[in-house]
C-alpha cells in the first residue's frame, strides 16, 4: 500500500467530515451528512460549511493524510466539491509517508500517531490471511480511526473484495447481507444486533475497541454468523492480536513478537523492529498468546472509545455551579458508562434545579462517551480513611 485511490479517500471523507464539523461547531451536524457523495459540496446543504468550518476541516485532513509533506495542503481551502477533494488527496497520498491517526480527546489532549504506508499494508495483509474467502466487507464504523481504516480500507484492498458503505440503519444492513460478507463493527453495535434478535445469512464478524461480552458473542453465532473475531490493538500500535472466542487468549499477528523483557515489538516489512508503547498490562500464556489485564493508565473504554474519568471530571468542574467533581465508570462491557459525584459550588442549592441544569449542560457540552448517566450530590467528595478518593453507591 502506497497511497490511496479516490474511492478510498471518499470513504474516509464521508467518515471524517461529519465528525470534524460536529467537533468545530460544538453541536451534532444533521444526520443527512452521512450521505456525502462525490458531488456533495461543502458550501451547500446539508453540510453548509462556513470559512471557519473549512479551515478546521482542512487542518484535520492535513494531519490525517500528512499533506504538509507535499505542499498541497493550502489547496484544500479552495476546494468545495467533495469528489475534487478526494482526487486532490489521492494524488498527494502517493507522495506521502503514511497516515496519522489521533487518539480520542476524551483522554486529554488528542495525540497523533504516524503509521507508514508499509505498516498499514502489512496489517491489511495479516488480517486478509486470517479472513480470506470473503467477497465483501461491510464496515459499520468510522473509517478515519485506526481500527476502522484497517478493516474498512486496508483489509478490503488486501482481499481484493467489494466494500459496502456501512449503513446507519442496521435493518437495511441485514436485508442486504450476503453469506460471504465480513461485517466489521464495535461491541456496542454487536450487542444492539444481538438484543434486537437479528438473523444473519452466514458471513463472519470482526469486533474491536473493547472486549465483547461472551453471551453476546455466543448469541450472534446462534443467529447465523459463521465466526466472530475480536481484534486487539490501539491507535498507538494498530492491530496486535486476534481471538475467536472471548474465553481464549489473543494470538499475536505475525509481525508482532514478545521480546526478552516481555514487551511487545513489531517487525516492519523492511526487517527493522521497534518497541510498542505500553498501553495495557499483558499476561502471557506463552510467547505468542496473551490476555490484557488492565490499562497502565486510568483510561476506561466507553462505547469503544478510551476515556479518562479525571479528564471528564475537570471538564465538569468548569460549570459555574460545580465546586468539585469525581467521575468513575459503572456497568460492564458494552453497557459501561460513567457516573459523577458532584459537590455544589453553593451549599444548600436546590438539588432538583441543580440536577436539571447540570444534566442539560452535560448534554450540550460533552460527547456521549464522556456524559455521566448517574449523578450523585454531596457536600464533599467520598474519600477513605487515607484521604484517597473512593467509589460511592
Amino acid at each position: 500500500m502506497q497511497g490511496l485511490t479516490p474511492e478510498e479517500v471518499l470513504r474516509l471523507l464521508r467518515s471524517i467530515i461529519p465528525d470534524e464539523l460536529t467537533r468545530g461547531r460544538g453541536s451534532r451536524v444533521p444526520p443527512e451528512t452521512t450521505g456525502i457523495t462525490a458531488d456533495s459540496r461543502l458550501d451547500e446543504a446539508p453540510l453548509r460549511a462556513d470559512s471557519l468550518d473549512r479551515l478546521n476541516l482542512a487542518s484535520a485532513l492535513n494531519r490525517l493524510f500528512s499533506l504538509h509533506e507535499t505542499g498541497v495542503e493550502d489547496r484544500l481551502l479552495a476546494v468545495r466539491r467533495i469528489g475534487d477533494m478526494a482526487e486532490l488527496i489521492a494524488d498527494a497520498s502517493a507522495h506521502t509517508s503514511g497516515l496519522v491517526f489521533t487518539t480520542s480527546g476524551s483522554t486529554g489532549d488528542p495525540q497523533p500517531h504516524h503509521h507508514p504506508w508499509p505498516a498499514l499494508a502489512q496489517e491489511g495483509e495479516a488480517l486478509a490471511a486470517l479472513l480470506a474467502g470473503h467477497g465483501r466487507v461491510i464496515p459499520w464504523l468510522p473509517v478515519h480511526h485506526v481500527y476502522g481504516f484497517m478493516v474498512g480500507i486496508a483489509l478490503p484492498r488486501a482481499l481484493g473484495c467489494e466494500v459496502a458503505a456501512g449503513p446507519e440503519d442496521p435493518a437495511r444492513l441485514l436485508r442486504e447481507q450476503r453469506p460471504d460478507d465480513l461485517i466489521a463493527t464495535v461491541p456496542a453495535r454487536w450487542r444492539y444486533l444481538h438484543d434486537a434478535g437479528h438473523r444473519f445469512a452466514g458471513g463472519t464478524g470482526i469486533s474491536s475497541t473493547a472486549p465483547l461480552e461472551p453471551e453476546t458473542h455466543k448469541g450472534l453465532l446462534r443467529a447465523g454468523l459463521q465466526g466472530l473475531a475480536e481484534l486487539y490493538g490501539a491507535t498507538e500500535t494498530g492491530g496486535v492480536g486476534v481471538r475467536w472466542d472471548p474465553a481464549d487468549d489473543y494470538t499475536l499477528l505475525p509481525h508482532w513478537h514478545r521480546d526478552a523483557d516481555g514487551n511487545l515489538r513489531r517487525t516492519l516489512p523492511d526487517g527493522t523492529a521497534r518497541a510498542a508503547p505500553s498501553i495495557d498490562r499483558l499476561a502471557w500464556r506463552d510467547e505468542r498468546t496473551f490476555r490484557p489485564t488492565g490499562r497502565v493508565d486510568e483510561v476506561v473504554q466507553i462505547g469503544g472509545v478510551n476515556v479518562a474519568p479525571s479528564h471528564v471530571a475537570r471538564r465538569i468542574e468548569t460549570h459555574e455551579q460545580v465546586a468539585e467533581a469525581a467521575v468513575r465508570p459503572h456497568g460492564e462491557g458494552s453497557r459501561r458508562r460513567l457516573k459523577a459525584f458532584i459537590v455544589p459550588a453553593t451549599p444548600g442549592a436546590d438539588p432538583t434545579e441543580l440536577r436539571q441544569g447540570l444534566e442539560a449542560w452535560l448534554w450540550e457540552n460533552l460527547p456521549a462517551v464522556e456524559r455521566p448517566t448517574r449523578l450523585t450530590f454531596g457536600s464533599e467528595l467520598p474519600r477513605n480513611s487515607m484521604g484517597k478518593l473512593q467509589d460511592w453507591d
